[in-house]
């Protein structure tokens, strides 16, 4: 279709989903896999309608784009309304299921004896022609869950799947059919549940086999990584002087490939896709710098304080005791720098209450530091205890800092993220944790991991738009090299414009940027778009998905909209401030009709 300054209407509706707090929020009582997809969708910065299988018949006529995740039966009434919203130009794109619609997609399910659905299980999607969604050289993504559907005549397979060895199954991950003047998009793998299984992991209960390159523990201990549910031969690619690790961040190229529909869809409609961006002034990623301390190391660390003052990086520095004079940390937090807890779990008991908040109040005490917003586990032991965030929760502290590779081996995108993202809460499936984790990429980089795989997956980070989160010790100044490595890394992170931010900065942003509340209206050669934060955010980025030219009002002045290129696709970028519980009314115009 013909472009037109008209806003794409994107409905998501997750198929489990039976009550909703209000039309902002993503609807309650969805099961995990299907409100993970909606976290992740929101995350990404789309203004989406958030909908009930109750409400579809009566919504579709007003969306110019439809998403269901799950299963889920439609009735007659819905099935009708889709038929017509397709015919009429329509898009529908179905996450993990054809639900009972499988004639408009084109494909039919196949079935046990039972009856029952045959699902995909765990396997590896690859691109099976070029098409605008799933790109060839992502080559094989890890996937969990979804349906297998054989494609019938007409309809197009875009991506196939193969098993968990990599051998073709003769079954698509992906399929498109045209119907009528519309679309109809089926991800045969459920993205929900392969995003939840990645990025949370699995239940840790022992260590997993090494591969020959990862030299083993001298006395088995459990790790973060341990968690991983990636393959390591499949999954894991050279990145640095050979080294391999997970170099591909596989939950979010998942995610991408969602951005990537929606934006399609917006071209294929001819619409404005509207986003929010992740980081302020259109920063392309950004970077967090924690700090292990241990005793053994305390003599660099003044020496690394400084160092960090003339680079001005703010760090978190994750302490398990007062080494120091409290003056010292007390300088710290005057310079920016954020103080967290070195978590020392018990031996015969990871999850504790008392244990972390004990040790949470202790660090306070002997510091005399009352914000402590973050928390990394030493050694990163991590268990797999979800009642963790929960506790952690209760001390007020913001991010988790342990999630990632002990090993260089494991190093990269061991739970196929770089971005944020709140663990699911078994209490409130309605609401996740209030702890955002962050993804640790390298663990004592530049000392363990090397600065040539340290750059390298730098560079897989700000392609991902995502956080470098990097842990290092003082110990890496004990080696001149090694130092000025640290330095040259802190400095190519800046250069490629991920600037060095503290996580509780970062979880304040991302957290606001969540929750903002928005308004879209169109008329005839204008749109408004009315804006609720309650947080002040400064050098908000927002992104319209369109190929024409416009300018924007703003408070009765006119503001220039700068053309720009995201993900492929032309829009136009507008960059504003949003003052605490004050609304900002933008007032958007077509240049053409400004000079008609």
């Amino acid at each position: 279709m013909s472009p037109v300054w008209k806003w794409a209407r994107v409905g998501v509706c997750p198929m489990t989903a039976t009550g909703r707090i209000s039309s902002g929020v993503i609807p309650l009582n969805a099961r995990l896999y299907e409100a993970f997809a909606c976290y992740r969708l929101a995350h990404a910065g789309f203004l989406l309608d958030w909908l009930l299988p109750a409400e579809l018949p009566a919504r579709l006529p007003h969306l110019s784009v439809l998403i269901t995740i799950g299963h889920g039966a439609f009735g007659d009434a819905t099935r009708l309304a889709l038929n017509q919203f397709l015919e009429s130009g329509g898009i529908w794109i179905a996450i993990g299921s054809p639900c009972d619609a499988p004639d408009l997609l084109g494909v039919e399910p196949q079935l046990h004896p039972s009856g029952a659905p045959v699902q995909l299980g765990e396997g590896y999607a690859c691109a099976e022609r070029e098409n605008p969604l799933f790109k060839r050289d992502w080559e094989l993504l890890h996937g969990f869950g979804g349906a297998a559907v054989e494609a019938q005549e007409g309809t197009d397979i875009w991506a196939r799947w193969l098993d968990p060895h990599a051998r073709d199954t003769r079954l698509p991950a992906l399929t498109h059919r045209a119907v009528g003047a519309g679309h109809a998009v089926l991800y045969a793998v459920h993205v929900g549940e392969t995003l939840a299984r990645i990025q949370i992991g699995r239940p840790v209960s022992e260590p997993r086999l090494l591969p020959p390159d990862a030299p083993p523990d001298e006395e088995p201990a459990l790790h973060s990584e341990d968690a991983s549910r990636l393959d390591w031969h499949l999954d894991r690619a050279p990145c640095g002087e050979g080294q391999l690790c997970f170099a591909k961040p596989v939950a979010d190229l998942w995610v991408e490939s969602l951005i990537h529909a929606i934006l399609w869809s917006g071209q294929q409609r001819g619409e404005v896709v509207p986003m929010f961006w992740y980081y302020p002034a259109f920063a392309p990623a950004a970077s967090v710098l924690s700090i292990t301390s241990e005793h053994e190391h305390a003599d660099h660390e003044t020496p690394l304080n400084h160092l960090l003052t003339l680079t001005g990086v703010r760090a978190v520095w994750c302490l398990s005791e007062a080494i120091h004079n409290p003056n010292f940390y007390r300088d710290l937090t005057k310079r920016d720098h954020e103080i967290g807890l070195r978590f020392q779990p018990d031996p015969d008991h990871f999850c504790r209450a008392s244990t972390l908040q004990g040790q949470v109040d202790s660090l306070r005490r002997f510091t005399g530091v009352r914000a402590i917003t973050a928390v990394q586990i030493a050694n990163l032991a991590w268990r797999g205890c979800q009642e963790f965030y929960h506790y952690a929760e209760n001390a007020q502290v913001l991010s988790d800092l342990s999630r990632g590779g002990y090993r260089p081996q494991a190093s990269g995108f061991p739970f196929g993220s770089a971005h944020p993202f709140r663990a699911y809460n078994p209490q409130r499936p309605a609401e996740p944790y209030a702890v955002f984790t962050l993804p640790l990429i390298a663990y004592r980089a530049v000392e363990w991991v090397g600065a040539p795989q340290a750059n390298a997956l730098l560079e897989q980070t700000v392609k991902a738009h995502g956080v470098y989160h990097i842990t290092v010790s003082p110990a890496v100044l004990s080696s001149q090299m090694q130092a000025d490595a640290l330095m040259r890394l802190l400095g190519r992170a800046r250069y490629l414009g991920a600037e060095w931010r503290t996580a509780h900065e970062l979880a304040r942003w991302l957290d606001a940027r969540l929750h903002i509340r928005y308004k879209l209206s169109s008329m005839p050669g204008q749109m408004e778009l009315g804006l609720l934060s309650l947080t002040t955010l400064h050098r908000f980025g927002l992104l319209l998905f369109t190929p024409l030219t416009g300018w924007a009002n703003i408070s009765g002045q006119p503001v220039e909209l700068m053309p720009a290129e995201y993900y492929g696709y032309p829009c136009l970028a507008l960059e504003t401030d949003l003052i605490e519980k004050a609304v900002r009314e933008i007032r958007l115009f077509e240049k053409a009709s400004e000079a008609a």
